[in-house]
Formats: structure tokens, sequence, C-alpha cells
């Protein structure tokens, strides 16, 4: 009789959890200054990886001058890409349109930056959302940069400085 309660208990538990509404960790932009004035939530992404100055000093990184493409992209919490991605040369910038990541059926978290040229050889940096959230109540653009991170032995990758909200990463831990 034990068991046949307990099995009937456990089966409860988990009937209950299947029917409980799944949380979304979605990127809410609705109170932004862009979304609250009807304006356009965008981000301008300014590729400086050919720059060797230029970040606040706000990352862990030393920046140094290693041009190359970087793919710009929004992501969901699988990391899996969230519409088209944005290409951007050294020296040159795209816009990232915000408000066409957003909604139920995208998903949308977070904004991942890559090497396109050097792949693993430079780590990538992830924008928050509480970052994004940030840029979209500021100006809106950010720089992209390259540099060794602090260590014995400097490992390469992309930080972001935007002057919009007054962000950067990677931060120092």
């Amino acid at each position: 009789m034990k068991h046949s309660t307990l099995l009937t208990s456990t089966m409860l538990v988990f009937a209950a959890a299947l029917a409980a509404p799944v949380a979304s960790a979605d990127c809410d932009i609705s109170e932004t200054k862009c979304a609250v004035n009807d304006g356009k939530c965008n981000i301008k992404f300014r590729n400086k990886t050919g720059d060797s100055g230029g970040s606040d000093g706000s990352s862990a990184i030393s920046q140094s001058s290693s041009a190359q493409t970087i793919v710009v992209k929004a992501i969901d919490e699988n990391y899996n890409r969230i519409g088209n991605k944005l290409q951007i040369t050294a020296g040159a910038s795209k816009t990232m349109n915000i408000e066409k990541k957003v909604g139920k059926e995208k998903g949308f978290d977070a904004i991942d930056i890559v090497s396109q040229d050097f792949g693993g050889g430079v780590a990538p940096v992830t924008m928050s959302c509480e970052h994004v959230q940030a840029v979209l109540n500021g100006n809106g653009t950010c720089k992209i940069f390259h540099g060794a991170l602090a260590g014995n032995v400097p490992n390469f990758a992309l930080g972001y400085q935007c002057d919009g909200g007054n962000v950067g990463g990677p931060k120092r831990e």
C-alpha cells in the first residue's frame, strides 16, 4: 500500500510540473527609452578591431590592433541565432534592429559577437540583456574591439564598449 501511495504522489508531482507554464528568459525591451517613445530600437555596432585604442578600460581586455570581420547575432537562451546576423568588416559599422528580435516566437536573450576570421583563436563576447537595455536607453552605439585577456599567456578576445548606456564587456573578475 505504501508503494502505491508513493507512486501516485510521484506521478501527481510530475503531472503538475508538466502542466506548469514554462518560464521564459526573453529579453524585455518594452520599458526602454526607444520603445516607450515609439522610436526605433536599434544598436549601431562599429568594428574597431583594427584600432589600437578606444576602450575605456571597463573591460578585462588590454586592447590591441587585429583587423578582422566580426559577426554580430541575437541569440536565444541556448545560443541559437535569432534572425539575421550582421557581418561587419574592420572599420565599418552596421545597425541591428533589436525590436525585430523580440517576441514569443523568437526568444531573444542576448547578443553574441564572434570573430569570423579567427574563430576559436579569438574568444567571443556576449552582451547581456541588461546591457542591451542600457544601450537602448542611451544613444544605441557600441564599439567592438580586440585585445588580450590578462593572464600568464595572452588569450585574445573580442570586447565591446557602448557609449549609449555606458556598458562594456567582458567584465573584470
